[in-house]
Protein backbone atom coordinates (compact mmCIF):
# COMPACT_ATOMS: atom_id res chain seq x y z
CA UNK A 1 0.00 0.00 0.00
CA UNK A 2 2.47 2.22 0.76
CA UNK A 3 4.76 1.71 -2.21
CA UNK A 4 1.20 1.93 -4.38
CA UNK A 5 0.71 5.40 -2.60
CA UNK A 6 3.81 6.75 -2.87
CA UNK A 7 5.76 4.81 -6.22
CA UNK A 8 8.52 7.47 -6.29
CA UNK A 9 10.08 6.26 -3.57
CA UNK A 10 9.98 2.61 -4.49
CA UNK A 11 13.75 2.58 -3.83
CA UNK A 12 13.84 3.05 0.18
CA UNK A 13 12.03 -0.64 -0.08
CA UNK A 14 14.25 -2.03 -2.23
CA UNK A 15 17.47 -0.90 -0.27
CA UNK A 16 16.12 -1.67 2.91
CA UNK A 17 15.58 -5.36 1.36
CA UNK A 18 18.93 -5.15 0.27
CA UNK A 19 20.38 -4.37 3.66
CA UNK A 20 18.70 -7.09 4.94
CA UNK A 21 19.69 -9.63 2.52
CA UNK A 22 23.48 -8.96 3.09
CA UNK A 23 22.84 -8.88 6.66
CA UNK A 24 21.79 -12.26 6.21
CA UNK A 25 24.72 -13.42 4.06
CA UNK A 26 26.96 -11.86 6.80
CA UNK A 27 25.54 -13.70 10.14
CA UNK A 28 25.11 -17.02 7.56
CA UNK A 29 28.66 -16.45 6.74
CA UNK A 30 29.89 -15.98 10.78
CA UNK A 31 28.19 -19.34 11.45
CA UNK A 32 29.45 -20.79 8.81
CA UNK A 33 33.33 -19.77 10.06
CA UNK A 34 32.45 -21.10 13.50
CA UNK A 35 31.68 -24.24 11.75
CA UNK A 36 34.98 -24.27 10.08
CA UNK A 37 37.31 -22.35 11.63
CA UNK A 38 40.20 -24.14 9.85
CA UNK A 39 39.24 -21.73 6.90
CA UNK A 40 37.87 -18.62 8.70
CA UNK A 41 39.85 -16.29 6.63
CA UNK A 42 37.79 -17.37 3.63
CA UNK A 43 34.82 -16.62 5.47
CA UNK A 44 36.47 -13.24 7.40
CA UNK A 45 37.13 -12.10 3.72
CA UNK A 46 33.41 -12.52 2.32
CA UNK A 47 31.68 -11.25 5.45
CA UNK A 48 34.24 -7.51 4.93
CA UNK A 49 32.85 -7.80 1.72
CA UNK A 50 28.99 -8.04 2.75
CA UNK A 51 29.94 -5.55 5.34
CA UNK A 52 31.28 -3.11 2.13
CA UNK A 53 28.77 -3.45 0.10
CA UNK A 54 26.05 -2.82 2.88
CA UNK A 55 27.82 0.43 3.83
CA UNK A 56 27.25 1.46 0.38
CA UNK A 57 23.46 0.55 0.41
CA UNK A 58 23.36 2.76 4.05
CA UNK A 59 25.28 5.81 2.67
CA UNK A 60 22.98 5.43 -0.69
CA UNK A 61 19.70 5.75 1.16
CA UNK A 62 20.94 8.47 3.45
CA UNK A 63 21.40 10.48 0.28
CA UNK A 64 17.92 9.70 -0.87
CA UNK A 65 16.49 10.68 2.25
CA UNK A 66 18.65 14.09 2.32
CA UNK A 67 17.22 14.18 -1.43
CA UNK A 68 14.13 13.74 -0.70
CA UNK A 69 11.16 15.71 0.30
CA UNK A 70 8.11 13.36 0.82
CA UNK A 71 9.05 10.11 2.31
CA UNK A 72 7.51 6.73 2.56
CA UNK A 73 6.71 7.31 6.17
CA UNK A 74 8.57 9.67 8.97
CA UNK A 75 11.87 10.28 8.01
CA UNK A 76 13.41 9.51 11.39
CA UNK A 77 12.45 6.16 11.06
CA UNK A 78 14.30 5.73 7.94
CA UNK A 79 17.09 7.01 8.95
CA UNK A 80 16.47 4.74 12.11
CA UNK A 81 15.79 1.52 9.91
CA UNK A 82 19.12 2.39 7.64
CA UNK A 83 21.28 3.13 10.19
CA UNK A 84 20.54 0.58 12.98
CA UNK A 85 20.38 -2.13 9.68
CA UNK A 86 23.76 -1.27 9.17
CA UNK A 87 25.43 -1.26 12.68
CA UNK A 88 24.20 -4.64 13.05
CA UNK A 89 26.85 -5.73 10.04
CA UNK A 90 29.00 -3.89 11.14
CA UNK A 91 28.80 -5.80 14.62
CA UNK A 92 29.14 -8.74 12.90
CA UNK A 93 31.98 -7.77 10.66
CA UNK A 94 33.68 -6.37 13.86
CA UNK A 95 34.15 -9.39 15.60
CA UNK A 96 34.81 -11.84 12.44
CA UNK A 97 37.63 -9.75 11.78
CA UNK A 98 39.08 -11.21 15.31
CA UNK A 99 39.45 -13.93 14.33
CA UNK A 100 42.61 -14.24 12.49
CA UNK A 101 44.30 -12.93 15.55
CA UNK A 102 42.54 -15.17 18.34
CA UNK A 103 43.77 -18.25 16.97
CA UNK A 104 41.03 -20.50 18.08
CA UNK A 105 40.81 -23.82 16.83
CA UNK A 106 38.20 -25.06 18.67
CA UNK A 107 35.02 -23.44 20.10
CA UNK A 108 32.48 -24.41 22.21
CA UNK A 109 29.22 -26.08 21.26
CA UNK A 110 26.81 -23.64 22.64
CA UNK A 111 28.88 -20.81 20.08
CA UNK A 112 27.56 -22.43 17.13
CA UNK A 113 24.34 -23.03 18.34
CA UNK A 114 24.15 -19.09 19.54
CA UNK A 115 25.55 -18.20 16.08
CA UNK A 116 22.56 -20.57 14.32
CA UNK A 117 20.41 -18.88 16.25
CA UNK A 118 21.88 -15.29 15.02
CA UNK A 119 21.53 -15.62 11.29
CA UNK A 120 17.58 -17.29 12.07
CA UNK A 121 16.77 -13.91 13.09
CA UNK A 122 18.73 -11.91 10.93
CA UNK A 123 16.64 -14.30 8.44
CA UNK A 124 13.27 -13.26 9.92
CA UNK A 125 13.80 -9.52 10.24
CA UNK A 126 14.64 -9.66 6.44
CA UNK A 127 11.12 -11.67 6.03
CA UNK A 128 10.01 -8.54 7.94
CA UNK A 129 11.79 -5.84 5.86
CA UNK A 130 10.11 -7.20 2.54
CA UNK A 131 6.89 -6.72 3.59
CA UNK A 132 6.95 -3.83 5.19
CA UNK A 133 6.23 -1.77 1.55
CA UNK A 134 2.35 -3.18 2.38
CA UNK A 135 0.52 -2.95 5.27
CA UNK A 136 -2.30 -5.60 4.51
CA UNK A 137 0.85 -7.71 5.95
CA UNK A 138 0.78 -6.07 9.49
CA UNK A 139 0.18 -9.58 11.22
CA UNK A 140 2.68 -11.33 8.83
CA UNK A 141 5.13 -8.31 9.94
CA UNK A 142 4.11 -9.28 13.70
CA UNK A 143 5.03 -12.63 13.66
CA UNK A 144 8.24 -12.35 12.32
CA UNK A 145 8.97 -9.61 14.99
CA UNK A 146 7.50 -12.31 17.06
CA UNK A 147 10.02 -14.92 16.24
CA UNK A 148 12.64 -12.14 17.15
CA UNK A 149 11.55 -12.42 20.45
CA UNK A 150 11.55 -16.24 20.78
CA UNK A 151 15.01 -16.76 18.76
CA UNK A 152 16.59 -13.82 21.68
CA UNK A 153 15.00 -16.09 24.77
CA UNK A 154 16.56 -18.84 23.58
CA UNK A 155 19.91 -17.60 22.64
CA UNK A 156 19.84 -15.92 26.59
CA UNK A 157 19.83 -19.33 27.62
CA UNK A 158 22.61 -20.54 25.17
CA UNK A 159 24.55 -17.47 26.63
CA UNK A 160 24.19 -18.37 30.02
CA UNK A 161 25.06 -21.70 30.58
CA UNK A 162 27.58 -21.42 27.86
CA UNK A 163 29.12 -18.42 29.85
CA UNK A 164 28.85 -20.90 32.84
CA UNK A 165 30.48 -23.52 30.89
CA UNK A 166 33.33 -20.89 30.71
CA UNK A 167 33.92 -20.46 34.33
CA UNK A 168 33.70 -23.78 35.52
CA UNK A 169 36.14 -25.21 32.57
CA UNK A 170 38.68 -22.56 31.04
CA UNK A 171 41.34 -21.90 33.02
CA UNK A 172 43.05 -20.36 30.47
CA UNK A 173 42.54 -16.25 30.54
CA UNK A 174 43.27 -15.78 26.99
CA UNK A 175 40.84 -18.13 25.88
CA UNK A 176 38.31 -17.10 28.41
CA UNK A 177 38.28 -13.64 27.03
CA UNK A 178 38.15 -14.72 23.69
CA UNK A 179 35.32 -16.73 23.92
CA UNK A 180 33.14 -14.71 26.68
CA UNK A 181 33.35 -11.43 23.87
CA UNK A 182 32.63 -13.52 21.30
CA UNK A 183 29.31 -14.86 22.97
CA UNK A 184 28.39 -11.05 24.24
CA UNK A 185 28.95 -9.95 20.39
CA UNK A 186 26.54 -12.81 19.24
CA UNK A 187 23.89 -12.21 21.35
CA UNK A 188 24.21 -8.76 20.46
CA UNK A 189 23.58 -8.90 16.54
CA UNK A 190 20.09 -11.16 18.05
CA UNK A 191 19.84 -7.73 20.45
CA UNK A 192 19.81 -5.51 17.67
CA UNK A 193 17.72 -7.45 15.50
CA UNK A 194 14.97 -6.68 17.82
CA UNK A 195 15.33 -3.42 18.15
CA UNK A 196 15.12 -2.99 14.27
CA UNK A 197 11.66 -5.47 14.50
CA UNK A 198 10.69 -2.51 17.28
CA UNK A 199 11.37 -0.12 14.63
CA UNK A 200 9.28 -1.86 12.04
CA UNK A 201 6.32 -2.74 14.29
CA UNK A 202 6.34 1.19 15.31
CA UNK A 203 6.09 2.01 12.22
CA UNK A 204 3.36 -0.55 11.16
CA UNK A 205 0.80 0.91 13.96
CA UNK A 206 1.56 4.36 12.96
CA UNK A 207 0.43 4.27 9.33
CA UNK A 208 -1.83 0.95 9.37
Amino acid sequence: MLRRLLPRQENFFDLFEKASEKLVLASTEFSNMLQHLDNQQYYVDLIAKHEEEADIIAHTNFEMLHKTFITPFDRHDIHALTSTLDDIIDLINRIAQRFPFYQLDSIPNELVDLSLLSAEATIQLKQSIGELQSLKNAEDIFEHCRQIDKIEGKAHKIVLAGEEKLFREVDDFKRFFKLKEIYGHTKLVINRCQDVGNIVKGIILEYS
